[in-house]
């Protein structure tokens, strides 16, 4: 049994018919948070439910399928990959409507099949307030453009999740070594059963978010995370946690001897040419980089260039479960390298087996959802239609998401910077999950698809 599959339980064939509904969470921009601002949206919609669970083997078949092709992304037609260009020219309609709703004040879509990208477009602007309330001048407005550079939120944990893994197979860490192992300072009551694995699951029982810019010191912040508690007994929950990621980012950085957003450019993005993806972006970048909004509670005036996050901003911008800035075509290249088995063009950050476990189904009785390592499964309330037991991806609480399906070879993303100039507005699943849906029709309305499904 391999380092991967060492305490593994294979998900069983599940069929679920429930749906729960659960209130929106919300703050004001004028204070902090009381819960985590990076807290995934489960509350705000149907969350995603597995209708019937791939087993095991008919998964790992789909991402063989797609890891064979080894595609480098290259711009083209939808028709050239048998999908009908109306309902890709239909995402603009959607996307205007959650810029003329107040949803968000700017966008980038990017929609990428078989390797090829068959949209990539910008709308909005990326600075468009003074604060709260005020507008800019139209003159000193900034309007979105496909390279603007967002903040990318827990879009973060994806790459922290693959640094975490590059370790494992570097035989510095065991997925199911406690966690203690590697940081004897984690040590509330507890703790001790609480493996790598529980963070990557977020089954630790850790609760979801703490308030760790509230502390004086960066040492003091580090150690309120270190003596953080279960909530629930490890291993018996789901609960979507910041502090998991943020303790497997300072696992990447002991055994590695090297702080994680230099692992990360190091390892991930250096290698697939992600020059636009990094922590902590230059004061040269800020032009290019989407507003999100002010936090006075801080003495931050509106928050531009620098990390939304409070809890990772305390942490000076780097940290395991926020901070990573990108672009759609950057996150596109990270994605078509996961579709390729962890390859891409001439660098390669992960193995096939790693890619596999990484998007297996990792928990059965602990929750309803279905989740990697790392990586959200079968999300429906912002992967739509390309929602199954196979489709990869993540969200970010600034407005960000993306999802992988290795059945139709297809990446979605959508970035906004919804939190410009507050993060009142409300939820944005809508519109994700209807640009997804118009990438789906695009390719269920082709002939050919239509032809094989008669």
């Amino acid at each position: 049994m391999n380092r991967f599959r060492k305490g593994f339980i294979l998900m069983l064939s599940l069929t679920f018919a429930a749906s729960l509904i659960l209130p929106q969470q919300s703050s004001s921009a004028e204070k902090p948070a009381e819960v985590s601002i990076e807290e995934e949206l489960l509350k705000e919609s149907t969350p995603g439910f597995l209708p019937s669970q791939a087993n095991p083997s008919e998964w790992a078949k789909a991402w063989e399928r797609a890891g064979m092709k080894r595609s480098v992304l290259k711009e083209g037609k939808p028709q050239s990959v048998q999908m009908v260009p109306e309902y890709i020219n239909d995402i603009d309609d959607v996307v205007q409507t959650g810029i003329e709703a107040d949803m968000y004040p700017g966008a980038v879509v990017l929609a990428v099949k078989d390797g090829t990208i068959v949209k990539h477009e910008a709308y909005g602007d990326a600075v468009k307030y003074e604060d709260t309330e005020k507008l800019l001048p139209e003159e000193d407005r900034i309007a979105t453009e496909t390279d603007t550079i967002y903040d990318m939120a827990s879009i973060t944990k994806i790459f922290t999740s693959i640094a975490g893994l590059q370790t494992v197979e570097k035989d510095l860490v065991d997925l199911d070594e406690p966690v203690v192992t590697y940081l004897p300072e984690f040590n509330g009551d507890g703790t001790g059963d609480i493996t790598v694995r529980h963070l990557m699951t977020h089954t630790s029982g850790l609760p979801a978010w703490i308030p760790i810019y509230t502390y004086d010191t960066l040492e003091e912040r580090l150690q309120a995370v270190y003596e953080a508690e279960p909530t629930v007994e490890p291993g018996t929950a789901y609960v979507y946690s910041d502090l998991n990621m943020i303790l497997l980012g300072k696992i990447v950085e002991r055994v590695s001897g090297s702080t994680l957003d230099d692992f990360i450019d190091t390892h991930i993005t250096g290698p697939l040419g992600m020059d636009d993806t990094m922590f902590n972006p230059g004061e040269g970048l800020k032009h290019r980089i989407a507003a999100t909004e002010p936090q006075p509670y801080l003495d931050r005036g509106m928050v531009w260039g620098s990390v939304h996050d409070e809890n990772a901003y305390s942490l000076n911008g780097v940290a395991g479960h926020a901070g990573i800035f990108s672009t759609a075509k950057d996150l596109a290249v990270l994605s078509q390298a996961i579709l390729n088995g962890g390859f891409y063009d001439q660098a390669r950050i992960l193995n096939e087996e790693t890619i596999t476990e990484m998007l297996s189904n990792q928990i059965t009785t602990e929750s309803h959802l279905a989740q990697g390592l790392g990586w959200n499964l079968s999300r429906d309330w912002f992967m739509g239609e390309l929602s199954s037991p196979v489709a990869a991806g993540h969200t970010g609480f600034t407005g960000t998401s993306f999802v992988i399906d290795p059945n139709t070879e297809t990446i979605v993303i959508f970035l906004t910077n919804r939190v410009h100039p507050t993060r009142d507005a409300g939820s944005i699943n809508p519109w994700r999950v209807n640009v997804v849906n118009k990438v789906v029709e695009a390719m269920e309305k082709h002939p050919s698809r239509i032809r094989n499904n008669n």
